[in-house]
């Protein structure tokens, strides 16, 4: 019992996920629920319109400087947004990874 729960557990830390969420998604999301525009978020946070831009389209990652910018401005753990940016990268290469295989 104990090895088909370890084997079990190993299965689960190999997963490969469908797709790679990036953050840009989560901060999209979390603007709207607050009805706070693009611009208004960037004339608020001092965050250049385009770059804000290409993060939300996921065409930028972000670096600890933006994600305490990101803190401050919704109140969110600077932590959070660096987590979801490892994540987002990690999911990315996994995938790449597992298609490079088939």
């Amino acid at each position: 019992m104990r090895q088909s729960i370890t084997k079990a557990m190993k299965t689960i830390d190999n997963l490969t996920p469908y797709i790679a969420t990036h953050l840009g998604e989560v901060l999209s999301d979390e603007l709207e629920a607050n009805g706070i525009t693009q611009t208004e978020f960037s004339k608020t946070t001092g965050i250049n319109k385009n770059l804000l831009t290409e993060i939300i389209e996921g065409k930028q990652n972000i670096n600890g400087e933006l994600s305490i910018m990101l803190e401050q401005a919704l109140g969110i753990h600077a932590e959070y947004w660096l987590e979801l940016q490892k994540n987002y990268e990690s999911d990315r290469t996994k995938i790449e990874v597992t298609n490079k295989a088939c």
